[in-house]
C-alpha cells in the first residue's frame, strides 16, 4: 500500500540511516540531521568524550533543553489565546441566555 512516504537516507556519526517520510518532511529532516551533525562536531572539538553514544546523549539533552525553553516561552501566548477564547465563549453564552 502506497502511503505517499519514501525512503530518505542520511548519515550521522558515520552511520548510515534510512527513514520513511513524506516528501514535504524531507527539508525538516535534513535540517535536523545537519543540526545534529554540527552539534556533534562542535562537541568533539571542545570536549573529550568517551564515545559516540556519550556525544549523542549530550546533543540530545541540549536539544531537549532548547525545546523545553521554547515551549515555556510560548506559555504566555497560549494563555492569552485561551483567555480570549474563554471570553468569546462567555460572551456567546451571555448573549444566547439573555434572549
Amino acid at each position: 500500500m502506497d502511503d505517499g512516504k519514501y525512503l530518505c537516507n542520511f548519515t550521522i556519526l558515520d552511520r548510515k540511516l534510512a527513514y520513511r517520510l513524506y516528501p514535504e518532511e524531507e527539508s525538516m529532516m535534513r535540517n535536523a540531521v545537519r543540526n545534529i551533525s554540527d552539534k556533534l562536531a562542535e562537541l568533539k572539538q571542545r570536549h573529550s568524550l568517551r564515545d559516540n553514544q556519550e556525544a549523542l546523549t549530550v546533543v540530545l539533552i541540549q536539544f531537549a533543553v532548547l525545546l523545553e525553553k521554547a515551549r515555556m516561552e510560548d506559555v504566555p501566548g497560549r494563555m492569552i489565546k485561551d483567555i480570549q477564547q474563554l471570553d468569546k465563549q462567555l460572551d456567546e453564552y451571555l448573549e444566547s441566555d439573555a434572549i
